[in-house]
């Protein structure tokens, strides 16, 4: 009976021994502890100063260029810009005729360089023409670097001219004609003298 009750206090010494030894091996229980990041605000930027604007220049366009006038050329200045104007090179010819019934001769051994208005188109000058045989104007020469106004009888007129259209140019020698202005317009390039004429009227220009 006595060894029974000593081996049940060695078992239940055993058992205990068991028991602390669980006891002391299990885990104790760790706190959790939640870290909340709290986001850093991003700092509002400072309104910089805003630059005043200067404003940039407007462009400035280039005027176009005048237009000739319209009225007939009184100086040689006058008759030069028309030329300027035209814008091309003048064509070649040694005589020509134009719609207004104007015939001229820029290059001729025996004539010199004249422009003749129509027959019946001659202008009007009995101071000009004095005691000719007639009152009239009919053609203006380039006589030594001068145009001259005659108040002819005779004529210059040939066969075989060219044209010269409304807006066109010619020249030969020294002299070149514009057909302008419903009349034509001509210069020496060798002396400031030149001179218009149209049906009716007629306006000469020299040096001097």
């Amino acid at each position: 009976m006595a060894q029974v009750f000593l081996g049940v206090l060695l078992l239940g010494g055993a058992l205990a021994a068991c028991g602390d030894d669980a006891s002391s091996t299990a885990e104790e229980p760790q706190a959790t502890v939640t870290v909340t990041e709290t986001p850093t605000p991003t700092p509002t930027p400072t309104p910089s100063e805003t630059a005043s604007e200067v404003p940039s220049p407007t462009p400035t366009e280039s005027a176009p260029p005048k237009p000739p006038s319209t009225e007939a050329p009184r100086t040689y200045d006058d008759a030069m810009a028309r030329f300027d104007a035209l814008g091309q090179e003048p064509a070649a010819y040694l005589r020509f005729t134009t719609e207004a019934d104007i015939y001229c001769v820029l290059d001729d051994k025996e004539l010199p360089a004249s422009c003749e208005l129509g027959e019946r188109d001659g202008a009007q000058d009995p101071k000009v023409c004095g005691e000719a045989l007639t009152t009239k104007v009919g053609r203006i020469e380039m006589q030594d670097g001068r145009a001259t106004p005659v108040c002819n009888t005779d004529t210059i007129r040939g066969d075989m001219p060219d044209v010269l259209n409304p807006g066109e140019a010619a020249r030969a020698g020294d002299v070149q004609c514009l057909n302008d202005l419903g009349g034509i317009v001509c210069v020496s390039l060798s002396s400031d003298a030149g001179f218009f004429m149209r049906p009716g009227e007629y306006a000469v220009f020299n040096a001097g």
